[in-house]
């Protein structure tokens, strides 16, 4: 059989081993004991100090990739619209979800598709002529049986009256057209038919405007050759740091494993 200690053959029957002097059923014994109590409580110690330090690694990692991206956000500008956007930091444009550099703008109009609507009104008077006629057939006024008591009323309406239109100027679309080195992209501002009136003409025609300004700008605008990455920033070096420190507690404490001497008692 197998020591229970040292594992190593002994006879069978044999009380103690001959390699490392254990009683085995002694050591049997303390085996259960300490696995019952003494282990279950020391073991859950050393678990919550190994999961405390991964939670804090964790939580470190995830904030350093949150500060990148927060900083990869904040180079980021648009005029109005969510389809078009700039970073100045790296010399860059998004349009439609696509990244071009500025060199790569050669050209920006704005596209519409104007219409009209027609508002017809009427306008004009009515006038009505009226008479009153009298009783038809002899008798008087509430006479005898067969007398007509009543008259009865004639009368016409004429109505005179023109129609008058009116024009409303209004917008089907309305977009920027821009040139990426040959290549047309469309940005998109409005979509549907509005009044030229309304806000919303007015407002999208504002961004439209802009974003031709902004591209004209950034058209002539050199595209840096050195700049930091999010990720070189110091404000991300910092919590690497911070990560390093944290990486070297957790492999402290994981090696830091609960180790159990044996009671000379159960020696011998």
């Amino acid at each position: 059989m197998k020591c229970v200690k040292c594992e190593k053959i002994i006879d069978d029957g044999d009380i103690f081993c001959g390699y490392c002097g254990i009683n085995q059923e002694k050591y049997k014994k303390y085996l259960a004991k300490v696995e019952n109590k003494i282990h279950k409580e020391r073991d859950k110690e050393y678990n919550n100090q190994v999961k405390e330090a991964q939670n804090k690694l964790r939580n470190l990692e995830n904030s350093k990739n949150a500060e990148i991206q927060r900083i990869a956000n904040s180079r980021w500008e648009n005029c109005g619209s969510n389809n078009f956007s700039y970073n100045m930091t790296e010399g860059i444009v998004s349009i439609n979800g696509t990244t071009h550099k500025f060199s790569d703008i050669k050209g920006a109009d704005i596209v519409k598709e104007d219409a009209y609507r027609v508002i017809t009104t009427e306008t004009g008077r009515s006038k009505k002529h009226t008479s009153l006629g009298g009783a038809v057939a002899g008798g008087l006024i509430l006479g005898p049986v067969g007398a007509v008591v009543g008259g009865s009323a004639l009368g016409k309406t004429k109505s005179t009256g023109k129609s008058v239109s009116n024009s409303i100027p209004t917008c089907n679309h309305l977009g920027v057209k821009v040139d990426i080195n040959g290549f047309s992209s469309e940005i998109v501002l409005l979509n549907q038919t509005v009044d030229q009136t309304s806000k919303a003409y007015t407002s999208n025609l504002n961004i439209a405007q802009k974003i031709v300004d902004k591209l004209g700008v950034l058209s002539q605008t050199p595209v840096p050759t050195k700049f930091l990455k999010p990720e070189e920033e110091q404000s991300v070096k910092d919590i690497e740091k911070q990560i390093e420190d944290a990486a070297k507690e957790l492999t402290k404490v994981t090696e830091d494993k609960p180790t159990y001497e044996i009671p000379e008692s159960y020696l011998k």
